[in-house]
């Protein structure tokens, strides 16, 4: 899927090919959210309208109205006269489909992980919908119903641990992330005057105030993956194709980074489409990898993927085997949202190329920029 978008917000131009998994780049402020927003909002357009109305929610059938419903208060500043939509080489009318609802039967097509996913918990549990102030966007407040709904129905006994649990990612992974994150203990659910997520370990239950920051960001993007995964029996959630995290690395230590991209390449194997944005060169850097082993034109596939496994520290298995058979035939796409005087604009920097003349692809978009410049400086106290 290819979309453009002209003059909205801080963007200029933005034209962006999607691939299997699609990463995107850039300093803060550059529209990275704006674009995965309205992307949902360019798939899922119908389904949107329909719930907000179903939640009582008017914007008398006006863009400028509608803009602060689904992106939050104050942010119709985003559109003016020259913004443009384009989807597929067609100009997408905006103004026409904030006034159209779904059927009743219509289901979202692209489930969103926001960056600001750690709110959506409070006191241990998922916000309603409309608990939620008129400042926070729509895919914030719709991700935690979600998250409520999936607690209240196939997590929220209490009878089996919320994680580590058989079913939900495959066991390498779910090895992987106690390990590195949850540090070998477990999540459950306390049922007491008042359900709430609790963090065990050796035998002491912690509250979610107590967690570490990295496991209180995980934990809602763990649930959010939940989601997608409705059973060992079922690959994927039925009628959802695309998949949107924001910043999956937040709060996390570079390893546990590596591991919670495994979770990634778990829903590429299951034909999910994942669109992330990112400020981790660590997350480029497997991109990169992968990219490099799965293209070098020497290397037997055994070696590529044994490589592939080294990578991720895997031992073979039938599991890890499907993993990295199913990543070698996915295309990965890295854009990059480029500040420049006029407005951002984005560039594909997907061959990600540390010899390219072009500072862009070299650099990865900034994000080893500042290493870049501290090597150099520190290389003068030699010369």
């Amino acid at each position: 899927m290819r979309v453009v978008l002209e003059n909205i917000g801080p963007i200029e131009k933005a034209d962006v090919s999607a691939g299997d998994l699609t990463v995107l780049v850039g300093p803060q402020a550059t529209g990275k959210s704006i674009f995965l927003q309205l992307f949902k909002f360019c798939v899922d357009h119908a389904n949107i309208v329909r719930e907000l109305k179903k939640l009582g929610f008017d914007w008398n059938n006006e863009l400028e109205s509608f803009l602060p419903v689904y992106f939050g208060e104050g942010m119709q500043a985003i559109w003016n006269s020259q913004s443009r939509i384009e989807l597929n080489g067609r100009k997408f009318q905006i103004e026409t489909h904030v006034k159209r609802s779904g059927k009743a039967d219509s289901e979202a097509k692209v489930f969103y992980i926001p960056a600001q996913r750690v709110l959506i918990i409070s006191a241990g549990w998922p916000l309603p919908f409309n608990s939620f102030d008129p400042t926070y966007p729509f895919v914030v407040k719709d991700f935690s119903e979600k998250i409520r709904q999936i607690m209240g129905s196939r997590l929220g006994s209490g009878a089996t641990p919320i994680f580590p649990r058989d079913g939900y990612f495959k066991k390498e992974i779910r090895d992987a992330l106690q390990k590195s994150i949850i540090r070998e203990g477990i999540l459950k659910l306390d049922i007491g005057l008042r359900k709430r997520i609790m963090l065990e370990i050796a035998g002491v239950s912690m509250p979610i105030m107590t967690w570490s920051a990295g496991q209180r960001e995980f934990a809602p993007l763990l649930l959010g993956l939940f989601w997608l995964l409705p059973s060992a029996k079922v690959s994927r959630k039925q009628g959802v194709n695309w998949v949107i995290v924001e910043e999956p690395e937040a709060g996390l230590h570079p390893l546990a980074i590596r591991d919670v991209f495994l979770t990634i390449v778990e829903l590429l194997s299951r034909n999910y489409k994942v669109l992330l944005s990112t400020h981790s060169a660590g997350i480029i850097e497997l991109v990169w990898a992968i990219n490099e082993i799965v293209s070098h034109p020497e290397a037997s596939t055994d070696k590529k993927r044994r490589l592939l496994l080294d990578l991720f520290e895997l031992k073979t298995t039938p599991n890890t085997n499907k993993l990295i058979k199913d990543l070698e035939n996915k295309k990965l796409v890295v854009s990059y949202f480029k500040p420049t005087e006029t407005g951002v604009v984005t560039e594909d920097i997907s061959s990600l190329d540390p010899g390219s003349d072009k500072k862009s692809v070299s650099e990865w978009g900034g994000l080893v920029e500042f290493t870049s410049k501290t090597n150099e400086i520190v290389a003068q106290l030699w010369r």
